[in-house]
C-alpha cells in the first residue's frame, strides 16, 4: 500500500445527478444515472489519479476488477451520509472476487483465488468494518515507505521508517492485517514479481547508473499508469528507490 492522492471535487456526471435530486440523493440511484456513464467517469478519475492501481494491494484495475471504494463504509451511519462525498471515495480492485459473480469467470489467480473466503482483500476484507487504527493510503506519507515487501512476497510494516515519522509499527501491520493484503493469492503474486525483477537486474546490482534507471522505469508512471506493486518495486531498489523519488517535486505519484 502507497501513499494515494484523493479526489477532492465531484466531476460533471455526479454534479448533475446531486443537482437533479436534491436532497436524498442515494448511491445505487446514482450508478444507474445516464445509463452508468456518470458513476463510470467517477471510477475513471479515481483510477486516473491513482495511475491505475488499486488504492490497497496496487494490483493494476481492469474493466472487469475495478470498483468504488467507500473509506468508511457505506453501512456505517456516518458512510451513510457520505455515500456520495468524493472525498470517501478510493478506486480498488474487487478483493479477489472477480469472476466470482456475474457471467464472466477468470483464470487470473493473482485477482481470484478458491476458496474465496480465504483469499478475500481490500474492501471485501474490510467489509463494513471501520477501525481508529486503519490508516488511510491518502494519508501515508510520500517519503519514506512505511511498509516493505519482502523476498517472499511478504509485506510488512518498517519498523525504522514508522519510527521515524511517529506512526505507530503496530497500527501499519494491523491496516495490512485488516486489508488482507497478506491473503495467499497476494503474497504469492508479489513473489513472482520479486523474483522478475531479481531476474532482470540482480546482474546490475553493483552499477549504480543502471539501478537508478532500472528504478526509474519501474517506480515512474509511463502514459499516466503505475506498474503494478508499487511497493513491492520500492522495496526491491531499496535506497535507490528512495532517490528516485525524491529526485523533485512532484504530485506524489
Amino acid at each position: 500500500m502507497k501513499r494515494i492522492r484523493a479526489l477532492h471535487e465531484p466531476g460533471r456526471g455526479l454534479r448533475d445527478y446531486l443537482d437533479l435530486v436534491g436532497r436524498d440523493p442515494e448511491w445505487d440511484e446514482f450508478r444507474s444515472h445516464d445509463a452508468g456513464g456518470s458513476h463510470k467517469e467517477l471510477l475513471d478519475g479515481l483510477i486516473d489519479l491513482q495511475h491505475g492501481l488499486c488504492g490497497y494491494c496496487e494490483i493494476d484495475l481492469t474493466e472487469l476488477d475495478r470498483q468504488v471504494e467507500h473509506w468508511i463504509p457505506r453501512s456505517d451511519p456516518v458512510g451513510a451520509s457520505r455515500s456520495l462525498d468524493v472525498t470517501n471515495m478510493i478506486a480498488c480492485c474487487k478483493g479477489g472476487t472477480e469472476g466470482v459473480y456475474g457471467s464472466t469467470r477468470t483464470t487470473d489467480e493473482t485477482r481470484h483465488r478458491k476458496p474465496v473466503r480465504y483469499h478475500q482483500s481490500c474492501g471485501q476484507k474490510k467489509g463494513g468494518q471501520m477501525n481508529d487504527d486503519l490508516i488511510d493510503p491518502r494519508t501515508l506519507p510520500s517519503l519514506p515507505s512505511l511498509i516493505r515487501v519482502l523476498v517472499n512476497g511478504r509485506m510488512e510494516a518498517d519498523m525504522s521508517a514508522c519510527e521515524s515519522v511517529g506512526v505507530p509499527v503496530d497500527r501499519v501491520q494491523h491496516t495490512i492485517e485488516i486489508l488482507g493484503l497478506n491473503v495467499g493469492r497476494l503474497r504469492d503474486a508479489r513473489e513472482r514479481h520479486w523474483r522478475a525483477l531479481s531476474d532482470a537486474w540482480e546482474d546490475f546490482a553493483e552499477d549504480s547508473g543502471v539501478m537508478e534507471e532500472a528504478a526509474r522505469g519501474e517506480l515512474l508512471p509511463k502514459n499516466g499508469r503505475l506498474h503494478r506493486f508499487f511497493t513491492t518495486n520500492r522495496s526491491y531498489f531499496g535506497s535507490v528507490s528512495e532517490r528516485v523519488l525524491d529526485e523533485h517535486p512532484r504530485a506524489w505519484i
